[in-house]
């Protein structure tokens, strides 16, 4: 079985990336993890992976060949979003890049959703549900991978998760995460990693940090995707 983890960026498939873990782990079940940050990483992956064997792939950007591959029964895609307001603040603050530049990234990656929308079996999560709906969230998962896990089992990983999410240090684990990217990670009970790049679960960030004219600029902008996903003013 295969894992799609994708979405718009910062839109919480870091978070679901260790759930992911964490709900085979409860199996006692081996796997494999890769973060593809380029087109050509995923293609290449895609290209090479073996569909009886389990691995988690995360990813931004959809590519021809991962659509194609989606089709296949053994891939489970689940797709991220999140408030496109929040999504430029997100943007500017980890990649450290100008409020135009943000809103320009944002817009291309939500091009994509209707591809994304359209592939069979596929498992939407909103960023404001990881933030405020973890357990029935966490339950949902695992039922999309064949996985029904004790209440008290969710409960747990749920805590988990909580506790990662509150880890101050998240930022210099990020780091350390980012310079083992493309490198294929073996997970199973006796090997998880100890790190995580998990940033605190904030919703509505855009109100607090973003100017007045960038507050006005990006609602005007976005209304279109605002009143579809039902995120209000």
């Amino acid at each position: 079985m295969i894992i799609f983890n994708f979405g718009i960026p910062n839109s919480g498939t870091d978070w679901s990336q260790e759930v992911f873990k964490k709900i085979w782990e409860s199996q006692n079940l081996s796997f494999q993890v890769e973060d593809a940050k380029t087109m050509e990483e995923l293609n290449q992956i895609i290209g090479t992976m073996n569909v009886n064997e389990r691995m988690i792939l995360r990813f931004d950007l959809l590519t021809e060949e991962a659509i194609a591959a989606a089709q296949q029964d053994a891939v489970r895609p689940f797709y991220h979003y999140r408030d496109p307001r929040d999504v430029v603040c997100a943007e500017m603050e980890n990649s450290e890049i100008p409020f135009a530049t943000a809103v320009d990234q944002t817009v291309a990656a939500y091009q994509e959703i209707h591809h994304a929308l359209c592939l069979p079996g596929i498992m939407v999560i909103p960023y404001e549900h990881i933030a405020g709906n973890a357990e029935g969230l966490i339950f949902q998962m695992a039922t999309k991978l064949g996985v029904l896990l004790k209440l008290d089992a969710i409960s747990k990983i749920a805590c988990e998760m909580r506790e990662l999410v509150a880890e101050p240090q998240y930022a210099a684990a990020a780091t350390a995460t980012d310079s083992l990217t493309a490198h294929s990670v073996r997970i199973d009970q006796e090997h998880t990693q100890e790190t995580s790049g998990i940033q605190p679960l904030i919703v509505g960030k855009w109100r607090d940090q973003l100017s007045q004219s960038e507050k006005a600029m990006v609602t005007r902008f976005f209304k279109p995707l605002v009143d579809q996903f039902g995120y209000g003013e």
